[in-house]
């Protein structure tokens, strides 16, 4: 796993970070390409903190000062990784736009490759292929990638249900058991809803796993296991094509990943599902 780039490490800090120190983060990833040309004093007054706390925040992501904080700031924004993540704008053309929703796309999937954590999916997929039932939870624009892996369970004979519905999925979670496994998606990871049908089915005993962008967030500090859909997309964000396909990516290398490993503990029945899925499209038969 390769180290995550500046700007999505402050992102994913951000939520734990304390209050005066998250100005500085959140100034920083709005405006990065002006913030590594300012002095600390001109920092920390667009901020608004003082420029103690701007020589904390460095140091808490690593850097002896503010100006090694700025060098590496305009080194990374001056790559074009970052700028594809530049938002569309009012004056742009029809070619611009779907230019720069390509270019995102391509790099956010980049940014999740590169700080996928191996461990933690191998950890993930083992507990999901030999559960009971995975029950799905997630809201808004994070239901694609919920309904998609609970299609992907399906068809490898692993018995799953996604919920949408914030009172389907308390009921859902309090019916778990040691033997099953409830799956939080949410990018923000602020889904309140979300995070408490996780917290209500690891209080229920079932292992439990969120999908997020944000650590130290409700979903995330719900969850047994993490997997973190890197993307430099706003926090505020909640159907951003970026984020989308970020999530559908996890959801493909989970699923790719259980047909691995699951091969040979649910073989058969992975074969009945082929079979019925194989005489549903066939139809059925007709004589002359």
């Amino acid at each position: 796993m390769e180290n995550a780039s500046l700007l999505l490490q402050i992102k994913k800090a951000l939520p734990s970070l304390p209050d005066q120190e998250r100005k500085v983060g959140e100034y920083l990833l709005q405006y990065p390409r002006e913030a590594a040309n300012l002095t600390i004093v001109s920092l920390a007054k667009l901020s608004g903190v003082s420029t103690t706390t701007v020589s904390r925040f460095c140091r808490r992501m690593g850097f002896e000062g503010c100006r090694q904080m700025k060098i590496a700031l305009a080194r990374e924004w001056g790559t074009a990784s970052t700028l594809v993540y530049v938002e569309s704008q009012p004056d742009d053309t029809l070619t611009s736009v779907a230019q720069k929703i390509f270019a995102a796309t391509i790099q956010a999937l980049h940014d999740v490759q590169r700080s996928l954590d191996l461990t933690v999916l191998d950890r993930v997929v083992e507990t999901l292929v030999r559960a009971r039932r995975v029950d799905l939870y997630s809201a808004g624009g994070a239901g694609i990638a919920a309904r998609e892996l609970h299609f992907k369970c399906l068809h490898l004979g692993i018995t799953a249900n996604a919920f949408l519905d914030s009172q389907m999925q308390v009921m859902s979670a309090a019916s778990l058991t040691a033997e099953d496994v409830g799956v939080g998606i949410s990018h923000t990871g602020m889904q309140n809803q979300v995070a408490q049908a996780l917290g209500l089915a690891r209080e229920c005993g079932a292992t439990t796993v969120a999908v997020t962008s944000y650590p130290g967030t409700p979903v995330a500090d719900a969850a047994d296991m993490v997997l973190y859909t890197s993307s430099l997309a706003a926090a505020i964000t909640y159907d951003s094509p970026t984020v989308r396909n970020a999530q559908l990516a996890i959801v493909d290398v989970i699923y790719e990943a259980m047909l691995l490993k699951g091969a040979e503990l649910a073989r058969e029945k992975m074969d009945r599902v082929a079979r019925a899925i194989s005489e549903h499209t066939a139809g059925p038969a007709y004589s002359s």
